[in-house]
């Protein structure tokens, strides 16, 4: 199949993009063109999905299916989707968030039929989501996948998140942990995303809304020991920040509140089930080991909160 790939040179993109080629698919990526294009086998597109004439000029060919992992805006998608319709683009895959759905007014686990007004506690980033998939729905592709998965990790990931907690870790420095460590957070990680792409790509995930990730939570608690176990880490020191003024993203890699989705609907539909946690993390941790020197720096409030503790970020 030829592929449209909006976005692929970053972390979940590049896994999608690496999948895909794994599938003997025809990739295509469209970006800016300020990350390199990896691979003899990928054509690059160079265009700006907030200028809809850049799109016009860049995108030009029919693909069996696109791939919208940089989609964040409701302009990505105004730029991009009547355009992609127009060439006859019947099958779309969206790369949303579990940030869609409010923790005040939802129970847990999020369900895909909960509405989506976008969380607060993500800022715009949640509301912003929410918007592109409405959007979608407007231009009425025949075949539209949407997959909200919650946090995602692995090999080569850009955000600070489980390489944050294993600098400390490897440096014998204490890890905060935001509360009394019992909030519970899910997972997904990158190659059960990339290969829920690839799934969808070839028609086997009938069209719909779905949460993509592990069906288990796991505390902030059980995250740590989880890390520890991977890296070969006997015992983290884990200090517990009581005081929920402060915004434990200051501190810590995720934001202090409950996310769970329900995943059974995904399973139901034939997504493959994902590796469990300490598989997941023990083989990105060996990523991480042999590509970074996973440097130990404290954030500003991590050195104010030890000292106030009488002990040293160093």
């Amino acid at each position: 199949m030829d592929v449209l790939v909006l976005g692929g040179t970053n972390f979940v993109g590049r896994h999608i993009v690496r999948a895909l080629l794994d599938e003997r698919h025809r990739v295509t990526v469209l970006n800016r063109g300020t990350n390199p294009v990896w691979g003899a086998r990928v054509t690059q597109l160079v265009a700006d999905r907030t200028d809809p004439a850049s799109m016009s000029a860049a995108v030009r060919a029919v693909f069996d299916a696109v791939v919208d992992v940089s989609g964040t805006e409701p302009r990505h998608i105004e730029s991009t989707a009547p355009l992609l319709r127009s060439l006859g683009v019947p099958r779309y895959v969206f790369i949303s968030s579990g940030a869609v759905y409010d923790s005040t007014t939802t129970a847990l686990p999020f369900p895909e039929d909960a509405p989506t007004p976008g969380d607060v506690i993500w800022g715009t980033y949640g509301t912003a989501k929410a918007d592109c998939e409405r959007l979608l729905r407007h231009y009425d592709f025949s075949e539209l996948v949407m997959l909200r998965p919650p946090y995602v990790y692995g090999p080569g990931n850009n955000e600070q998140r489980e390489q944050f907690l294993w600098a400390r870790m490897l440096a014998a420095r204490p890890v905060l942990v935001p509360g009394d460590g019992t909030t519970r957070i899910q997972f997904c990680p990158v190659a059960h995303l990339a290969e829920t792409v690839v799934t969808a790509v070839a028609g086997k995930v009938p069209a719909g809304v779905y949460n993509v990730g592990e069906p288990a939570a796991y505390s902030f608690d059980d995250y740590v020991v989880a890390l520890a176990g991977a890296a070969g880490v006997r015992r983290a020191t884990v200090i517990h920040v009581e005081d929920r003024t402060i915004a434990a993203r200051e501190y810590f890699p995720f934001r202090d509140y409950n996310f769970i989705l329900d995943t059974s609907a995904g399973r139901r539909a034939g997504i493959p089930a994902p590796v469990g946690l300490a598989t997941g993390l023990a083989e990105t941790f060996a990523w991480f080991r042999a590509n970074t020197d996973l440097p130990y720096e404290p954030t500003a409030r991590e050195s104010a909160l030890l000292a106030s503790l009488g002990t040293s970020d160093r």
